[in-house]
């Protein structure tokens, strides 16, 4: 019962006025419009709200694994909210936002630049013979975002300076690129992935 009232809140406050306060405007002044403070997932609602009213909200049954989020033995993660935004360049954005269940509280976060990213196979067989041939556009994003990270996280933990061959025996060889901020309060990555029918740049973190 808990859980039903929480995402009926979430719902109606999507539909309601929103208000970003003084404090919450870091978040979109820079043109790499993400939300990372750690408070409930209203704000971040209000937030993809103030960006634009061209978005749409899909509903689709994703998981975390502790291989992305080591901490999720810690809570009970409710279904996430997510947002396709309307696109405005190179690529469509992709905003998830996990919370627990008990008090509404972001713990994971991730943006994906990626075209189709919940289409059907054959959809992507089509997009990856296009994709694949922007090797340079995709690395100008990934640096372009980086930079912006940069401004924001600080100086990064690790970091590559162009895209490294991945070797996979599932699923083939492919290029990527992966950077990665750590404080006492956060973890943060930005990686790429080129190839093997995956073509997206992701920006994932959490806190501590």
């Amino acid at each position: 019962m808990q859980r039903i009232i929480i995402n009926l809140l979430i719902i109606a406050s999507f539909g309601a006025s929103c208000s970003i306060t003084k404090t919450d405007v870091n978040n979109i002044k820079s043109d790499l419009k993400i939300w990372s403070d750690k408070s409930t997932v209203q704000k971040a609602i209000e937030f993809e709200k103030s960006l634009s009213d061209e978005f749409e909200i899909l509903k689709h049954n994703i998981y975390l694994s502790k291989s992305v989020f080591p901490l999720l033995d810690e809570y009970k993660i409710a279904k996430p909210f997510i947002v396709k935004r309307k696109q405005t360049g190179l690529l469509p954005i992709y905003a998830e936002y996990f919370f627990s269940e008990r008090d509404s509280i972001l713990r994971y976060v991730s943006y994906d630049w990626e075209r189709n990213k919940h289409g059907s196979i054959f959809k992507r067989k089509e997009i990856s013979k296009e994709e694949s041939t922007k090797l340079k556009e995709y690395n100008e994003k990934y640096e372009k975002i980086k930079s912006e990270l940069m401004k924001k996280f600080g100086r990064a933990k690790e970091q590559d300076s162009k895209p490294e061959i991945t070797t996979s025996t599932g699923r083939g060889d492919y290029l990527s690129r992966n950077t990665i901020w750590e404080t006492e309060e956060f973890h943060a990555e930005l990686n790429m992935i080129f190839g093997s029918m995956t073509y997206r740049i992701r920006l994932n973190y959490y806190w501590f």
